[in-house]
């Protein structure tokens, strides 16, 4: 692989105690450290780095006190220039502390509003969504207060609202993947890869992710059936490299599915196939929905000629 060149700065900010380096360790998978997390002191910086994108992120762990709160503001030059992502983490189960988060909210987008990159993304984590709770009626209306009160104010930068948890690891793969990969040089020529496949398969969605988990392209007809892939893909590729350890060599996993047809008592059914691609001693994993048995075969048909590109791809990397 060629040398990384692509640097991004991403912040994690919100109040103290809101879930921020706990986020960060579930990404790293350092899961054993998570009892023992104490309150950042000041501003803590660490590295990622994704060598298939040629991705190097400099991730800034702001501590939430309210006394560091000031210096971040006072210190703009510092603390709010040249981001790549903002990762907002708003704690939905402390309603004590909404307004006081949403002010905060509202001076970070004012404070950088001028200093940031063209392709500059918001991501605003409704965390502690955890899934035992997450239907909760108290929960839910505190998810709609906050999404009602933040759309009310952000106008002029891009942003996106999501809901995650440390107990359900997509949601926060999504949100870094969105936050961290967005629009590189080579996530797009991935992108395009997958255009091509969707072109000549018809399948309705399509998620190319590295070892990691980590979203690198995604393509889909319909939001819903994105939003499906997203949340499976992790558990399928777990399963897959679950049955590795026991040496069970694994080529896919294929789930059938049925979707309930609007104004019929018909089901409509589809299938999800996680497949591993192992290219130039690199691991993949391509998840695709097809909603029918003929956009399968189609979808297995053309898997070697984009096995052939993303090698190709990867080869013209170095």
């Amino acid at each position: 692989m060629s040398d990384l060149k692509e640097f991004k700065k991403i912040l994690f900010c919100g109040l103290e105690s809101g879930g921020k380096t706990s986020i960060l360790l579930v990404l790293d998978k350092k899961f054993s450290l998570l009892p023992t997390v104490k309150p950042t002191i000041k501003a803590k910086r660490t590295l990622h780095t994704n060598a298939l994108l040629g991705t190097m992120t400099i991730r800034w762990d702001l501590g939430g006190q309210k006394g560091y709160r000031k210096i971040y503001l006072g210190n703009k030059s510092k603390y709010f220039t040249e981001m790549q992502s903002i990762f907002y983490v708003i704690d939905i189960q402390a309603p004590e502390k909404f307004e006081e988060a949403l002010v905060f909210l509202k001076d970070i987008i004012s404070i950088s509003s001028e200093s940031h990159p063209d392709n500059f993304q918001l991501l605003i984590l409704l965390h502690k969504c955890d899934p035992d709770i997450k239907n909760n009626t108290t929960i839910v209306n505190n998810i709609n207060y906050l999404e009602n009160k933040i759309s009310s104010f952000i106008k002029d930068i891009r942003f996106s609202v999501l809901k995650t948890s440390i107990y359900d690891e997509p949601s926060l793969l999504k949100a870094f993947s969105d936050g961290a990969f967005y629009a590189t040089h080579k996530t797009e020529m991935f992108q395009t890869l997958l255009k091509d496949y969707m072109g000549k398969t018809y399948n309705s969605s399509t998620l190319l992710l590295d070892q990691n988990c980590f979203i690198i392209a995604s393509r889909s007809t319909n939001p819903a059936y994105q939003e499906i892939c997203e949340a499976i893909a992790p558990r399928l590729t777990q399963a897959l490299e679950k049955l590795e350890e026991w040496e069970i060599n694994t080529i896919d996993i294929v789930t059938n599915i049925e979707f309930p047809e609007k104004h019929s008592e018909f089901q409509k059914e589809g299938i999800i196939f996680l497949r591993k691609l192992d290219i130039s001693e690199i691991r993949l994993y391509l998840v695709t929905l097809c909603l029918n048995k003929k956009v399968k075969i189609k979808s297995y048909e053309y898997l070697p000629i984009l096995a052939d590109n993303l090698k190709n791809l990867l080869e013209s990397f170095d």
